[in-house]
C-alpha cells in the first residue's frame, strides 16, 4: 500500500517540498538566513531534511536537526555528482542505499540503518539543516521560525498523525525539541513511542522492540 498515493490530497509531501532544494538552502529559507547572519548553521552543503522512504516508511523517526562534523560531512561530498545526488534522494524519497558516498557514516552505524535500506523506517529532522551545537541559542530560535521548520511540523500534524492513528504507521519520537508543541501532545499517545535516552545516537532496546513488534503486527 503506497501512502504516497493515499495522502496525495491533503498537502504537498515532504519530497515535494524538498526537490524545490537546488543549492543548499531551501528557497522558503533564504530570507530567514539573510535576516539573521548568526544563525549557528552550516550551511556549505545540501541539507539532511530526512533520510529514506519517507512517503511510505511505516516508521517513522523523529529527530532534531542534521549535525556538522567538520571531517565527515566534507567527505560525504567530494565525489563528483554527490550533491545532486543527495538532493535527488530528497526529491525521490529514496530508501537509503548505504553504497552511496553521500550517505553519512552516520546513518549507516545506526541501530535502525536495516529499517533505513528496507523502507520500512525513514529519520525526518525537525529543522532539515546541520548545526555543530544544537545547544546555540540562535539554533533554538530559529527553528521557531524557519518555513521549512513549520512546513515539518505541519506535515507531522496534517500527513502522519492521521496515519498512526489508523494504525498504518508507527511513530518514534526519539528527539523533540526541534519539534515545538506538538512534540509534547504526542507522548502516550496510541502508535507512537517517546524515548527514554534522547541523547542516544541509537534507538533504545524499547524503542527497537515497539517497531519491530509494529512491523510484524502489519
Amino acid at each position: 500500500m503506497r501512502l504516497d498515493i493515499l495522502k496525495a490530497d491533503t498537502m504537498k509531501s515532504l519530497a515535494s517540498y524538498w526537490s524545490a532544494l537546488r543549492g543548499t538552502i531551501h528557497p522558503d529559507d533564504e530570507a530567514t538566513f539573510a535576516d539573521n547572519s548568526e544563525h549557528g548553521f552550516d550551511l556549505s552543503f545540501p541539507p539532511p531534511a530526512f533520510i529514506g522512504d519517507v512517503a511510505n516508511a511505516p516508521i517513522i523517526i523523529l529527530d532534531n536537526n542534521g549535525g556538522f562534523d567538520p571531517i565527515m560531512t566534507p567527505s560525504e561530498f567530494r565525489s563528483m555528482g554527490a550533491a545532486d545526488g543527495f538532493r535527488g534522494d530528497l526529491a525521490a524519497s529514496s530508501v537509503v542505499d548505504p553504497r552511496a558516498p553521500w550517505v553519512s557514516p552516520y546513518y549507516c552505524q545506526r541501530n535502525f540503518t536495516k529499517w533505513l535500506a528496507s523502507g520500512e523506517a525513514a529519520l525526518v529532522n525537525g529543522v532539515a539543516y546541520r548545526s555543530v551545537s544544537g545547544r546555540e541559542k540562535s539554533v533554538a530560535r530559529l527553528t521557531k521560525v524557519l518555513p521549512s521548520a513549520i512546513f515539518h511540523r505541519r506535515w507531522l500534524i496534517e500527513t502522519v498523525l492521521p496515519s498512526v492513528d489508523l494504525g498504518e504507521r508507527f511513530l518514534i519520537v526519539h528527539r523533540w525539541s526541534r519539534w515545538g508543541d506538538v512534540a509534547g501532545t504526542l507522548r502516550g499517545r496510541a502508535g507512537t513511542i517517546h524515548s527514554s535516552a534522547p541523547i542516544s545516537k541509537d534507538l533504545t532496546a524499547e524503542e527497537v522492540s515497539k517497531g519491530i513488534a509494529f512491523l510484524r503486527g502489519r
